[in-house]
């Protein structure tokens, strides 16, 4: 089949391109940071340590203030998984079965994953430099966090040349409790926000002295990012926004269809990863995309910035005077660059069947980290705005502002320190007694589990659940090969009620072997277990 050999060749090919992809961006960020000193030499001291102040805010937030969990089950598992094989095998797959023997993991079965690999990259950079340890993951997206702040204040300078609506900017954002929830986890959409908003600052720097140089920052940011999700691909269009209303002329100049070239080549596995998943039915069992969800994501989503449950409606307030009263005849180009970024990647989900904030106890609320930055742009020029309206009659009115903004932000620390319920709830529940069943794995044994990702990650040998039945006898040649013991992870899956073959995967080993109570937890209608196999049953 050619999407399986398309797949089997982007396993390897893929890692490669963006090993050069990721080395050609760092080049280009040194040959544009002086480009990027100069912003800063404009720029007073003091804010400047404001805006470090910001940062280390930000990152210290989401680090301690938030609990460090995952809440997307299981990807945040795959994409350390998949980290795990880029870091020591240079192979962009899931590993299914796995034997660690001398402290190094061996893969027998993998998959490739239906993702973009842009994520899973970049960890294993950070695995392959410091060991694999999901802990390096959440301390990668903290820091992220940190950098968007600096990425925010850069964007918003070139774009209004005010300072302290920058600033504003930068406060806000950190401030967004979805935002200090979600970068304090292991998922994908903190990267993705990172590396399309690094793209538009890499677009507006090469506007302001049109340096050839600048463009390679452009080029290899735009297609770095274009490997962290689906929509990412909408980056494009906004950095042709910004160019066609900016700058239109920059369409007639040689070099920047020279780097289009090496733009191309640098996305070419991107491209050829979303034609071999094209088939994936991405858990819809209908249209994946269709104008019927619409109506329902439009609702939800555009009240969800005014509900004042999980985002500050003065937040959505400020964005309004932002977008509306900032003056209007002087920035409207600029303005209409935040707007139309900021309806891109929120409208695309509203024709996307899980595009609705609410959707899966809402899970799907993580999309909405795509429209903060333009938000909090506007953020920023709207509390500029009301400061300069109300300065000659209030001296103290942007301090005021500033500190409504704190204020009520604090209304919602229960909820940014609150867990997601329902489903996930289960599965955080499963998650949870896993890592305490791999620390009872004792050396040279292996589990069966429908995990496996959760206990690779943490050098302990598994296999999928589903290998005894279709390759029967498997569990006896492990029971002679692995002297530490064979066990079973009766998990999430062993457990559901809609999935009948799911669930008889553990259940025709358990009737068909003999097998010991290691630790056993039941939780609401869930039972979580893990057992140790003693031998076939009547023998």
């Amino acid at each position: 089949m050619l999407a399986n050999k398309l797949q089997s060749f982007l396993s390897t090919y893929y890692v490669y391109l963006l090993e050069v992809n990721f080395f050609l961006l760092i080049v280009a960020f040194i040959f544009s940071f002086k480009h990027i000193k100069k912003i800063f030499a404009e720029i007073e001291s003091k804010y400047l340590i404001l805006l470090a102040f910001i940062s280390v805010l930000g990152i210290c937030a989401t680090a301690f203030v938030v609990p460090r969990t995952h809440r997307i089950f299981y990807d945040e598992d795959i994409y350390n998984s998949i980290a795990q094989n880029i870091a020591h095998h240079k192979k962009a797959v899931m590993c299914n079965e796995g034997y660690y023997e001398n402290n190094e993991l061996r893969v027998i079965g993998e998959e490739y994953n239906k993702q973009p690999q842009g994520y899973p990259y970049l960890i294993s950079v950070i695995f392959r430099t410091f060991g694999t340890n999901e802990l390096f993951t959440f301390i990668l997206n903290n820091i992220i966090f940190g950098l968007m702040v600096i990425v925010i204040f850069l964007i918003s300078y070139l774009l209004f040349k005010d300072i302290f609506a920058s600033l504003i900017a930068c406060l806000s954002y950190i401030l967004i409790p979805v935002n200090i929830q979600w970068f304090n986890t292991c998922a994908v959409e903190p990267s993705t926000v990172f590396f399309t908003s690094l793209a538009v600052l890499a677009s507006l720097v090469y506007l302001r002295d049109k340096k050839p140089i600048n463009l390679l920052f452009v080029v290899t940011s735009l297609a770095f990012s274009l490997n962290f999700r689906t929509e990412s691909f909408l980056v494009i269009p906004i950095v042709g926004l910004i160019y066609l209303i900016k700058e239109p002329g920059i369409f007639k100049r040689k070099e920047f269809y020279a780097f289009g070239i090496l733009l191309f080549f640098l996305s070419t596995a991107i491209i050829l990863h979303l034609y071999s998943v094209r088939g994936e039915s991405w858990g819809a069992e209908g249209a994946k995309i269709s104008l019927d969800y619409f109506l329902y994501n439009l609702k939800t989503n555009s009240l969800f910035y005014f509900n004042n449950k999980e985002f500050p409606v003065i937040f959505s307030i400020f964005a309004i005077i932002g977008l509306f009263f900032y003056k209007n005849r002087v920035y409207i180009k600029e303005k209409i660059i935040l707007f139309g970024w900021f309806l891109t990647f929120w409208g695309v989900f509203l024709f996307f069947y899980a595009g609705s904030y609410e959707f899966s106890q809402g899970l799907s609320i993580r999309f909405s980290l795509l429209s903060y930055v333009p938000l909090a742009i506007f953020i920023g020029v709207g509390v500029t705005s009301i400061g300069k309206l109300l300065e000659k009659k209030i001296k103290s009115i942007k301090i005021i502002l500033i500190l409504l903004i704190i204020l009520s932000f604090t209304w919602f620390l229960p909820f940014i320190r609150s867990k997601t319920k329902g489903e996930s709830e289960l599965c955080r529940m499963d998650r949870k007694y896993a890592m305490e069943f791999a620390s009872l794995l004792p050396l040279n044994s292996i589990i069966y589990t429908h995990n496996p990702n959760m206990f690779l990650t943490n050098k302990k040998s598994a296999i999928q659940t589903s290998s005894e039945t279709y390759n029967p006898g498997i569990i006896e040649r492990h029971l002679y090969r692995f002297k530490g013991g064979v066990y079973v992870h009766y998990n999430y899956w062993s457990n559901v009620g809609y999935d009948d073959l799911q669930r008889e995967f553990t259940a025709n080993i358990l009737e068909k072997y003999d097998y010991k109570i290691i630790k056993e937890y039941h939780y609401k209608n869930h039972k979580y277990g893990l057992y140790k196999i003693i031998g076939l049953k009547g023998r």
